[in-house]
């Protein structure tokens, strides 16, 4: 293989990202980013062999992206090769999801005004998943409006659209509708789902009615929130079942609130199901 499609390894046969040469870097960086992608578009928690796999593709697709078809057809060829490319990406999923709960944490404690002594008013947004639904100005759970709370927006806005270089809008093109012949946007069901499982963490990390240690803001088990996920996950597929049009002025909706900041209340009033009976 040419000489420039070497990597570097460490002692522990593992390879560290600015060890390698320049072309190599630039590949991995690419790759670590075209993960992060699939994971918001398509599966936040992937099991062992689906993140090997997803970690796989994106080193491939990022040798291509940059024209380097030596490395492209070397990963294609050296399956261990691929693998140690591939453990770059793969080893920084992890790191992405604990640094999307960092940046939502203010939100959520300024949204819910969570302080000491809250506990039983955790204890009621986890009951039922009622933080994904906004209120009205007496209080009462808006039901018929799932996943529009302003604590969901303002989080994916931050998390993925805050800045040219970010993830969703450097990934403009990839938002598609589900209707056919119908070109707005709509944001994906991994990344939703992925925000109000950090919302969800969050608030768990509250529910002893105790602000939580610096450790407990800067954890995230992906392992015991997989339920969560998969819970809120059934929800949109429960809608999407129910009406592709309704799934998709929700989606839609949320795309839009996030994408421009002046039609978050916009949202709030429009994006209503007709089914009422969300809150469980």
């Amino acid at each position: 293989w040419p000489i420039f499609t070497d990597l570097v390894y460490s002692a522990d046969s593992s390879i560290n990202l600015k060890a390698q040469n320049t072309r190599i870097q630039q590949v991995l960086k690419t790759a670590v980013f075209e993960l992060k992608k699939a994971s918001i578009f398509d599966n936040a928690f992937p099991n062992i062999t689906q993140k090997r796999k997803m970690a796989l593709d994106a080193v491939y697709n990022a040798a291509g992206k940059h024209k380097e078809y030596a490395i492209a057809k070397r990963i294609k060829h050296d399956f261990n090769y691929a693998v140690a490319l591939a453990g770059v990406p793969e080893g920084r999923l992890s790191s992405f999801r604990t640094n999307l709960k960092k940046l939502a944490h203010q939100i959520v404690v300024s949204r819910f005004g969570l302080k000491k002594g809250c506990g039983d008013e955790v204890d009621d947004l986890i009951k039922g998943h009622k933080y994904i639904f906004p209120t009205d100005a007496k209080g009462k759970v808006l039901g018929d409006q799932p996943f529009c709370d302003e604590s969901m927006v303002d989080s994916i806005r931050l998390s993925f659209f805050d800045g040219e270089n970010s993830i969703g809008v450097q990934s403009c093109d990839d938002f598609v509708s589900v209707l056919d012949g119908n070109n707005e946007p709509e944001l994906p069901v991994a990344m939703v789902c992925l925000i109000a499982t950090l919302i969800y963490s969050i608030l768990k990390d509250w529910s002893s009615g105790n602000p939580p240690s610096g450790t407990q803001v800067k954890s995230f088990n992906s392992s015991f929130h997989i339920s969560v996920y998969n819970t809120h996950q059934a929800t949109l597929t429960r809608i999407f079942n129910g009406s592709r049009k309704k799934y998709h002025v929700l989606m839609a909706h949320l795309y839009k609130a996030v994408r421009y900041v002046l039609l978050t209340r916009y949202l709030l009033s429009s994006c209503t199901l007709t089914n009422s009976t969300l809150v469980q």
